[in-house]
């Protein structure tokens, strides 16, 4: 994206007083670093502490950091207004990066840290520009009391992990004797779906990232089975449409299992008390696959504090700082090498699907790397859902997906 569109002038007009009260800040001689972010409170607010601890560090060094936390879903229009209103913040940390390199100061020559030290790659047209704060994992959480009243056991080493069926009869068992009501709830999320297509050994995209191959026969056996778990029960149709939130109706115990994010972790720690709870290594059909995503750190050029944004930067990953941001946030790391003690258990079942997962993601996010800006959306959700209430059938939903890829990534054959 080489250019944002014109904004509102109200917005305008009300990020330039934003900016002009940052100005004041800096006559004290003090640098002051806006941070922006979203979902830190909900994650354990491990960057508010991280921050905490590098002002009281940096309290005689003439910089601090502020965070400025607003709605994930308002990220963007956030970077889109500031950037027509010549107000960036200092730096950000966010999941979008590929649309924004254009407004990104480049870390080549200036960082301490080099894009080998990371477990991401966040070099875009021959410069270094993002660095991974975390990485994200899809896996599976299990309620433990209603598998240990049911006596059905689960995976936690590789040579125990379920198959589809096996994972199906499990969940059956565990429903038929204990409180829960379902045996699988996931995230009304294309990311979670996209990993059990994954696992059926589904992509959209080939090893070249120059063909679509969504129709495929794996792709039909997985969403057939995935809209089998709602026909049958055993996943409910609400949470399958998003009308109910998967990781509120798992907090309830009236769920066996849920599909979700690494990042529930925290939110499961401090909110689920009446009923144990583990990670396990998620069931495969054909491959065995998580999908990986993350937030990204990165500083914005023309702020007038790139310099001080940098040190925050070098600051931050430091290992005795970055290893207790990760501790806790209950993050997996994007730096290599940092030895974390969790303050809570199961994440290493997270870096056992990393290990073990096939290609077939990195396929995907090739492609999306290639095509700065562009994006299918979710079509392969929205798509899904309608599918689940009958209105179209799964080779309609085929079609429409096919349609909107190649729609987004015109250069790429079918």
């Amino acid at each position: 994206m080489k250019r944002i569109g014109l904004t509102l002038l109200s917005l305008v007009l009300a990020l330039s007083l934003f900016a002009g009260g940052a100005s004041e800040k800096q006559k004290s001689g003090v640098v002051k670093l806006e941070i922006l972010l979203s979902d830190d409170t909900l994650e354990g607010g491990a960057m508010a502490k991280a921050v905490d601890r590098f002002n009281q560090e940096y309290a005689d060094k003439g910089i601090q950091a502020e965070i400025n936390e607003v709605a994930y879903a308002d990220i963007k229009s956030q970077i889109q207004n500031r950037a027509t209103a010549n107000d960036l913040p200092a730096l950000i940390k966010t999941t979008h990066f590929e649309q924004y390199t254009d407004y990104i100061y480049p870390l080549d020559g200036v960082c301490d840290y080099t894009p080998d030290d990371f477990a991401v790659n966040g070099v875009r047209g021959g410069q270094f520009l993002g660095t991974p704060v975390n990485t994200t994992a899809v896996g599976m959480v299990i309620n433990k009391t209603a598998f240990d009243k049911a006596g059905v056991s689960y995976p936690v080493n590789e040579e125990d992990r379920w198959t589809w069926d096996e994972f199906l009869a499990a969940v059956k068992k565990v429903v038929a004797n204990s409180d829960c009501d379902y045996g699988l709830v996931v995230d009304h999320s294309q990311q979670r779906i996209k990993t059990i297509l994954y696992q059926f050994g589904s992509s959209f995209a080939d090893a070249s990232g120059k063909k679509i191959i969504f129709d495929s026969p794996e792709t039909r056996k997985a969403l057939q089975f995935i809209v089998d778990l709602y026909k049958d029960g055993v996943s409910p149709v609400s949470v399958g449409l998003g009308t109910d939130n998967a990781q509120s109706v798992f907090k309830t115990g009236k769920a066996a299992a849920h599909l979700a994010g690494n990042w529930v972790i925290t939110d499961y720690t401090a909110n689920i008390k009446d009923f144990e709870w583990t990670p396990v290594l998620m069931p495969y059909e054909k491959e065995k696959a998580t999908s990986l995503g993350g937030n990204w750190l990165y500083a914005f050029k023309g702020t007038g504090v790139e310099k001080e944004a940098v040190e925050f930067i070098n600051w931050f990953y430091k290992p005795e700082n970055y290893a207790q941001y990760c501790a806790d946030g209950s993050y997996l790391p994007g730096r290599k090498n940092i030895d974390i003690t969790y303050n809570v258990p199961g994440l290493e079942i997270f870096n056992k699907e990393i290990n073990a997962s096939s290609d077939l993601p990195s396929y995907d996010k090739n492609v999306e790397i290639a095509h700065p800006g562009s994006s299918y959306g979710n079509i392969i959700r929205d798509s899904l859902d309608r599918v689940i209430a009958g209105e179209i059938t799964i080779d309609q939903m085929i079609d429409a997906v096919q349609k909107q890829i190649k729609d987004a990534y015109p250069d790429m054959s079918l």
